[in-house]
């Protein structure tokens, strides 16, 4: 079986455009001029049959992604809610012919548009990702004179997306809409890349994410749990950048005023090794005691992050200073009457200790960021 295949086309990454809600659809006379209706003689008159004029010549289908807003991303079970809203066009000449003489345009709504649907073909699109039923308070279905229809939904959906979080809390992530129609193979059904089939509302934003790019594209996609049938799939995607500082200010960098405090044990005078290493422990609580506290603003992901290993660095560090002090009343017990050893000795960790924590801040920094 066939991977998925080649690209259709692909348009390259840009800003995300922004429309107001009023204007979230193309102009019918962009439409038009995409989906050609062709005469209905060309067609059988089964209502539930595909409206393709000849085979080998699939049913254009113009659908268009409005987000109004990502509500919640949740990187712990990879999904994020979407509220959008999703607006479909496609020919079908035997429509017009539910319009009286004379009129230009009929508008069903909710109820009668799903009861008009049953009896009449329509494109069947979903999102293949998503979890759980979609929830939508608004379902329009038009019909226009020249055999036109559009089928606009107001939605909410939890949609999966794989997010990696090894660089947390400076990560990027690809948020994922695909949407398809697996009733209606590629042969039936073909999706149009016009390089507008993703807008954002005037307002929109994601507490704590920034928006960096968005991508559009339609595929031929191969799905193993429809046999050998090639469908027609529009991605969207949407990458976006944490908002790290709430992580930085209200966690690391307190960890690490906590973590570099502890040098100054090297001031408590060198007999008082009970001194020092009650001071260096007491701020080893303390940081083991806030890092419980923060617990449930960190991912639980089953890897380390950038994050984890920087918590673990700076509890590491402290621990080794306890060993230090340590060492240091030893070599102070045993190293002769001039004192003249413990003094280099605790010269060097006065010069090193500082020394190795910047450069190991300055190793996550460039690690994290880079």
């Amino acid at each position: 079986m066939a991977a998925n295949s080649a690209v259709d086309a692909k348009k390259p990454a840009t800003a995300l455009p922004t429309t107001k809600q009023s204007e979230k659809s193309k102009s019918a006379k962009k439409i038009n001029s995409l989906i050609n209706c062709f005469p209905i003689a060309a067609i059988g008159v089964d209502p539930l049959a595909p409206p393709i004029a000849a085979p080998g010549q699939p049913l254009k289908v113009d659908v268009d992604l409005h987000v109004d807003q990502i509500p919640k991303i949740e990187p712990n079970e990879n999904y994020f809610i979407l509220d959008a809203f999703l607006d479909a066009n496609w020919c079908d000449p035997r429509l017009a012919k539910e319009l009286l003489p004379g009129e230009a345009e009929r508008v069903y709504a909710n109820d009668e548009a799903h009861d008009f649907l049953k009896t009449h073909w329509d494109p069947q699109i979903t999102f293949i990702n998503e979890l759980g039923a979609t929830e939508g308070d608004d379902f329009n279905l038009a019909i226009f004179s020249n055999g036109r229809a559009e089928l606009t939904r107001r939605l909410q959906v939890k949609l999966a997306s794989n997010f990696d979080l090894h660089r947390f809390p400076f990560d990027k992530q690809k948020l994922v809409a695909k949407i398809s129609s697996f009733a209606w193979d590629s042969d039936i059904l073909r999706f149009v890349d016009d390089g507008e089939n993703l807008s954002v509302s005037k307002d929109f934003d994601i507490t704590e994410w920034d928006i960096t790019r968005f991508e559009s594209r339609v595929f031929d996609y191969d799905d193993p749990d429809h046999g050998n049938d090639i469908f027609s799939m529009l991605r969207l995607e949407v990458d976006v950048s944490r908002k790290s500082d709430f992580y930085l200010y209200k966690i690391f960098i307190p960890l690490a005023v906590l973590s570099f405090t502890s040098i100054f044990f090297l001031a408590i005078p060198i007999d008082a090794i009970g001194d020092r290493i009650a001071f260096v422990s007491s701020l080893l609580f303390t940081t083991l005691a806030y890092q419980l506290i923060i617990a449930t603003s960190i991912p639980r992901v089953p890897y380390f992050t950038i994050g984890d290993q920087y918590t673990l660095f700076l509890f590491f560090f402290m621990m080794a200073e306890l060993f230090i002090g340590y060492f240091i009343s030893l070599v102070n017990r045993f190293g002769g009457e001039s004192k003249l050893l413990v003094n280099r000795v605790e010269m060097g960790f006065e010069i090193g200790l500082p020394l190795v924590f910047v450069l190991a801040n300055v190793f996550f920094y460039v690690h994290a960021v880079g």
